[in-house]
């Protein structure tokens, strides 16, 4: 008889007894980050100290095996929920349910109501000669970014913010697993102008995920200084390029589309 294969839910059960569920929830986002920044000339991850400090924390525990595990059921739950009328954010699920930050007052907007909020904000009209930009400054784990990818299509470019680095992590991963390519989601307060504590990018070409630490090859810092008419010296966010980037799909001039 086949034993019922564990989902992503089941093996971060498995921690319970052992380690503080946030703590390896985060570690995992965290990890798993740092493994789709894949450096082609050194052949390890460009956050590899980031990676082994954290893995460190699980040397002496088998458990500490479980984190590939984890990502398999995770994308394969994603794919799985691909359509589904509730939405394939597991990431997000599971938080909500089991590790919210009640002293942030977190309540993530049903995938429901983030596709009412795309569809009022895309209308009927998807062809844009230009790619949009698209911003959630409050974005949580990525649905509502998620949805709008989902009616306008991957050509254009979706940006997010959020003051919670847990919620940052788990937006850009949703997005990068979904095939969003032209994405940038920041950890900062939306309301104070200036902020900026790390953003993180996707992109195909060079493929992965990519952390920003300092706020100038920030994309997205850059645009929402501009949009809120700070006294930033202007900069074209064309010229700000990720590692091995030769060819870039922003446009500068356009206005970022606020939900």
């Amino acid at each position: 008889m086949k034993s019922k294969k564990e989902t992503f839910a089941d093996l971060m059960e498995r921690f319970k007894y052992h380690f503080d569920l946030r703590t390896v929830f985060d570690d995992f986002l965290t990890m798993t980050i740092c493994a789709f920044g894949h450096n082609p000339q050194t052949k390890k991850s460009y956050d590899e100290d980031l990676y082994m400090q954290t893995i460190d924390r699980y040397k002496n525990s088998d458990l500490r095996h479980l984190f590939p595990k984890m990502l398999a059921a995770l994308t394969t739950e994603m794919e799985q929920r691909i359509g589904d009328h509730m939405g394939n954010d597991v990431l997000g699920d599971y938080y909500e349910r089991n590790l919210p930050n009640k002293g942030l007052s977190q309540f993530f907007t049903p995938w429901p109501i983030c596709e009412f909020m795309a569809a009022s904000l895309t209308g009927d009209d998807h062809e844009h000669v230009d790619p949009l930009r698209v911003l959630d400054p409050s974005c949580g784990s990525g649905r509502a970014l998620m949805c709008s990818a989902n009616r306008l299509g991957w050509r254009h470019n979706f940006y997010g913010i959020d003051v919670d680095h847990t919620c940052v992590k788990m937006a850009v991963l949703n997005l990068f697993l979904n095939g969003v390519f032209h994405a940038e989601v920041m950890c900062a307060n939306a309301l104070v102008p200036g902020d900026f504590r790390v953003s993180y990018v996707t992109s195909f070409l060079p493929f992965g995920i990519f952390r920003i630490t300092d706020k100038e090859r920030s994309k997205i810092w850059h645009m929402y200084q501009s949009s809120f008419a700070t006294k930033a010296k202007a900069v074209n966010v064309a010229d700000i390029k990720l590692p091995s980037e030769s060819e870039d799909d922003y446009r500068d001039g356009s206005q970022l589309t606020l939900f």
